[in-house]
């Protein structure tokens, strides 16, 4: 290891005063000792070569998990190792903030750590070693995240929808807590609570702008302003506009006039930028207590956003709020628009829409605030009480009711505090 250069003065300035010391008490002699040579200079270190992910043929990525995710518990590392032949790879080193973890020495290469329960930025690295001595590193970043949904204690909280078999518009609403199944990982749990939801909802309406809007903009004006006037009087709600950017056009209110000029106001122009219009959502929603839910409507494909679809399915799945997604005039060619606005509902216990025109917005609106009106509030206490940041998946039923009922799809095992 290389000196600093302050400790070499040190050390030759106590050599220069040792042989000072020892020059004194030596007898005088008549021919003076020859002057003693300085000690050899240190070799300096060959200079280490770069950190690279990809070096003559030879590159390594880390594939899971990936940059800006976040890890609760015990979670899988993997790295993926490209070489013309794979034998030439001796092994991959896992570290994890700076700390060796695992020495993998065949694929696939993969290792599990321990992220624990609490929210933590973490430094993950991986370097694949070739037998020539070539070495590449590839390193991401995890986010800190602070779980929102309501885990209180040991206590679990549900909103749920119980739909008709029967007629898929009409909600079932005089279900009990004894004609209910709760299931945790596929563990049977007991209900503590479950009735109907009759307290306030604070909603965000989010709307698209984007230049493919032009043409249906005054019918989802009419459409999204008669949605406000069936909202609740204790109901509030705040209004983000978005094309290539983001607009908070009304903050959280209860004034049905004032959420009606915001709604009204948008005009078309510019790109899309779906996913960041969520994630400002989340941002507003989560520090409100209650029953939360957001009110997507897009036409299109996202174009323009910072944050990647993965980021914002993630921040779904950890804040408990119910997504209601409106995908106007998408066919069945529009795979991932209708993908995205799918998986987002699912994962929330909400619902999407796909209305082929405008027309027919007012009555997707019409239903969205039926729905809203139409929520069970459940809660139980989990039997496995390992709170170790796993997903763990919900199920809900009512066997022998006829009815599909919707709830978000699970939660992360981090415990609130009380």
């Amino acid at each position: 290891m290389r000196r600093p250069a302050g400790l070499h003065v040190v050390a030759l300035l106590g050599l220069a005063i040792l042989a000072g010391v020892l020059t004194l008490a030596r007898p005088q002699s008549p021919s003076p000792d020859p002057p003693s040579s300085p000690p050899p200079a240190e070799a300096e270190p060959a200079p280490k070569a770069p950190e690279v992910k990809s070096r003559r043929g030879f590159s390594i990525a880390i594939t899971n998990p990936v940059m800006n995710d976040f890890r609760y518990g015990r979670s899988e590392i993997e790295a993926d190792v490209k070489a013309s032949d794979p034998s030439v790879t001796e092994k991959v080193e896992f570290y994890v903030d700076d700390k060796l973890i695992f020495i993998d020495t065949e694929p696939p290469y993969r290792c599990v750590f321990d992220f624990g329960t609490e929210p933590k930025s973490w430094v993950i690295r991986a370097t694949a070693f070739h037998r020539e001595g070539i070495t590449v590193t590839d390193q991401i970043i995890l986010r800190k995240v602070i779980i929102n949904y309501a885990v209180q204690v040991n206590r679990v909280i549900l909103y749920s929808t119980a739909i008709s078999q029967k007629d898929n518009k009409k909600y079932v609403l005089d279900l009990k807590k004894s004609d209910m199944v709760l299931e945790e990982d596929g563990v049977k749990q007991d209900i503590i609570d479950f009735y109907r939801e009759e307290r306030p909802v604070t909603l965000a309406v989010v709307s698209d702008s984007s230049g493919s809007m032009q043409a249906a903009m005054p019918i989802v004006h009419t459409a999204a302003a008669r949605f406000i006037d069936t909202l609740g009087a204790e109901d509030k709600a705040l209004v983000i506009d978005f094309d290539d950017k983001v607009y908070m056009l009304q903050d959280v209110t209860a004034d049905k006039n004032d959420l009606r000029v915001a709604l009204t106001s948008t005009n078309a122009l510019g790109g899309t930028a779906l996913y960041d219009a969520l994630y400002a959502s989340y941002r507003k929603l989560k520090g409100i207590d209650g029953r939360k839910a957001i009110i997507l409507l897009s036409d299109g494909d996202d174009t323009a956003s910072k944050f990647s679809f993965r980021r914002v399915l993630d921040e779904a799945k950890i804040n408990d709020i119910l997504i209601y997604s409106i995908g106007l005039g998408t066919g069945f060619l529009d795979v991932d628009l209708r993908r995205v606005l799918k998986s987002l509902a699912e994962e929330t216990g909400g619902r999407a829409y796909f209305p082929d025109k405008p027309d027919e917005l007012e009555a997707v609106y019409r239903e969205i605030s039926t729905e809203l009106k139409s929520q069970y509030y459940a809660t139980y206490e989990p039997r496995n009480t390992t709170w170790d940041g796993r997903w763990r998946k919900i199920r809900l039923t009512a066997p022998g009711k006829d009815v599909e009922m919707r709830t978000r799809s699970g939660y992360y095992a981090i415990r609130k505090p009380g």
